[in-house]
């Protein structure tokens, strides 16, 4: 009934690349071939495609598949009902998206009958024909026998509605009424005093958005989500203005296009609402997806920063998780990241705990003190700064409660207790993040905006390229890595990153041959390094495939391609350019605070200048971390003295930033900060 679509012609021709790109993709797709690998060694293949576009032409391959199966089950479905006409077949098979499929076989897929079906059971519809041809109405005897002359006009009506409602141009053209000029509205619901305790406390928040009225062009993705979750909690009512297309345009234009009588425009409005019904819940459902990408897509972005957060290697470490009722928990990491010893101090036991500080650090030789910056954070630096020297590193902690209480957590150190593995979850976000932030589930990380809103699933997928590709950009130091940072490599399992742990150490990648399959040796390999190997690029992300032309290329100093070396000049730039900066680590952002004093949000003061750490990046502006509890917020009018449209491309997470208090707010712990007044 329909042919299989070239899925290589359709996605080359949507995303402007040849067809032989996409083609070579996919086959490599097919044969196992992982996108990081793809991207880095198979560039003479793709045509030199990166991770994002490989993806893009997975996706759209995913979604024209998607498309296909559904125009095969609505001709296969609308056939069987003896209902498909030529134009119906003909339009479906041209579709080029899900939505115009689904408009168009929405009335053949009904779970229910809906008052116009039964109508037309009742044998209804040539009256409603009469109606929309503006003739005289004549009702069969037999008709009348059976059914009253009101019930019969009704159902015509019904008829003539339901029509409307499914009329896929119709549907267009209100679609771009309400894109194009549409407005949302929310207030506040009646009875808020009537919500459960705990969501009451969340009215405040929704302040703003009492009376709020934007186009809808013009509403930014937070403010989709924001109106969203107070809708969840029943705080808001939120709905689409119907006035801002007035109904009696929609009559007058139904009107020339139906030709009814004044006296039926009952039918018409009737059609209109359920129209528009599913007009509104349909641009509410695109807006929430919009909003949904353009957070994952700041998701994204903070994550990439915050793993590539600057290592501190070779420290010993006093790493404390900070707490009131229950203590303060410590641990002692030696240069290595292995826990030595652990302890607890209690903030209301001060000489007894400065003691016991000065104790471990004395014994360990430790370099610095890293805090959490939870609770107790600014308590537990003020006890013990007064009398201890040394560094003090505060480290956002987010998700080191999560990592405490998982299986990883439980495999890594199976003696420990959760709140142990938590602290050494602390100290360890300071000499090698990445390593830690890779064991954590990446929505608990913390660098984004409602994300318990968004699609789990979508999330997770969308943050998991960004750690395969921050990954695999650095490589892994296979004599140092963790099991968890060896399984995100390319064609490594669980199993064979568990081979690969067991049998350390190594002294060359040829070692490795024996422990993985070649598919997985020529996937992975080049993403694994050897420190002081026996063979030079060994320490590369050169593949071995390469050694012997880059051998070539580095001993007689070959500085310009040519193609006398029977290689793409993309293999040889990736070559020239991976042996020159071989000991380079390209993370360079530092995230962390090193404090000198401690202060609660008391000590702030109106116009103030102090640094901060920019530790979340959002579409209306950035969080700040200023020392105290609560991080301070820069609006996006406040970033700098010109149009700001994209923060992240004026702010870096773990930036560091001066900034200008211009607002403090006790009661609702809200802090407003400028970074282009401190400028001024």
């Amino acid at each position: 009934m329909i042919e299989t679509p070239n899925y290589s012609s359709i996605i080359s021709k949507h995303l402007q690349l040849r067809e032989g790109q996409v083609k070579n993709t996919l086959t490599l797709i097919e044969e196992g071939a992982t996108t990081p690998f793809i991207a880095r060694y198979r560039k003479e293949v793709t045509g030199n495609l990166d991770e994002n576009q490989i993806r893009d032409i997975l996706a759209l391959y995913e979604y024209q598949q998607k498309l296909f199966k559904i125009k095969k089950t609505a001709l296969e479905s609308i056939s069987e009902q003896n209902k498909l006409t030529e134009k119906l077949k003909e339009s479906i098979t041209n579709s080029t998206t899900i939505q115009e499929v689904e408009d168009l076989y929405a009335p053949y897929k009904r779970a229910k009958k809906t008052k116009a079906d039964i109508a037309r059971e009742k044998g209804f519809e040539p009256i409603a024909n009469q109606i929309k041809s503006k003739n005289t109405i004549t009702i069969d005897s037999k008709l009348l026998e059976k059914y009253k002359k009101e019930e019969i006009i009704e159902g015509a009506q019904d008829i003539i509605a339901q029509e409307i409602a499914d009329d896929v141009s119709l549907k267009n053209d209100l679609r771009y009424f309400y894109t194009s000029y549409g407005e949302i509205e929310s207030s506040y619901k009646s009875k808020l005093d009537e919500l459960p305790q705990k969501d009451q406390k969340q009215i405040h928040k929704f302040e703003l958005y009492d009376g709020f009225s934007q186009e809808i062009k013009k509403l930014k993705s937070y403010q989709v989500l924001a109106l969203n979750r107070g809708e969840n909690l029943n705080i808001l009512s939120v709905k689409i203005n119907n006035s801002s297309v007035p109904l009696d345009n929609m009559i007058e234009k139904l009107t020339s296009t139906i030709c009814c009588e004044k006296e039926y425009i009952k039918a018409i409005k009737q059609g209109y609402t359920k129209l528009f019904k599913s007009v509104e819940n349909e641009l509410k459902t695109q807006l929430t997806k919009k909003a949904h990408e353009d957070s994952i897509i700041s998701f994204q972005k903070n994550l990439k920063e915050l793993l590539l957060t600057k290592p501190n290697y070779n420290k010993t470490i006093l790493a404390i998780d900070p707490g009131f009722r229950t203590g303060c928990k410590l641990a002692i990491l030696d240069k290595h990241t292995n826990p030595q010893e652990f302890d607890k101090i209690f903030l209301d036991k001060k000489e007894y705990s400065i003691q016991k500080i000065k104790s471990l650090i004395s014994k360990y030789s430790c370099d610095c003190i890293v805090i959490g910056n939870g609770t107790a954070s600014n308590e537990t630096f003020e006890l013990l700064s007064q009398e201890i020297e040394i560094p003090f590193i505060i480290v956002n902690e987010s998700g080191a409660s999560v990592y405490s209480a998982s299986k990883i957590g439980a495999q890594e150190f199976k003696n420990l207790d959760a709140t142990d593995r938590g602290t050494i979850s602390i100290g360890r976000r300071y000499i090698d993040p990445l390593s830690e932030l890779i064991k954590i589930p990446v929505e608990s990380i913390g660098v984004g905006m409602y994300q318990h809103d968004i699609n789990q699933k979508e999330l997770n997928e969308k943050l998991s390229y960004v750690v395969e590709d921050v990954v695999h950009s650095i490589g892994v130091q296979v004599n140092t890595a963790s099991k968890y940072l060896l399984e995100k490599i390319s064609g490594l399992t669980s199993k064979s990153a568990q081979k690969i742990y067991d049998n350390r150490p190594y002294t060359s990648r040829n070692q490795l041959k024996k422990l993985l399959t070649p598919k997985a040796y020529e996937y992975a390999i080049g993403f694994l390094r050897i420190n002081n190997p026996d063979e030079e690029l060994d320490s590369t992300a050169i593949h071995p495939k390469d050694y012997d032309i880059a051998k070539k290329i580095i001993k007689e100093q070959i500085r310009s391609f040519n193609k006398n070396l029977g290689i793409e000049e993309s293999v040889f730039n990736f070559i020239k350019e991976s042996y020159e900066k071989k000991d380079e680590d390209i993370r360079i952002y530092e995230a962390n605070i090193q404090i000198k004093k401690t202060r609660n949000i008391d000590d702030l003061k109106e116009d103030e200048v102090i640094e901060g750490v920019v530790r979340n990046i959002m579409q209306f502006g950035a969080f700040v971390d200023i020392g105290v509890k609560q991080d301070g917020l820069v609006h996006i009018s406040e970033v700098a003295n010109t149009f700001v449209e994209d923060v992240n491309k004026f702010l870096t997470i773990g930036q560091k930033v001066k900034v200008k208090i211009i607002s403090i707010d006790k009661q609702k712990n809200k802090i407003q900060l400028s970074i282009k007044q401190v400028n001024d």
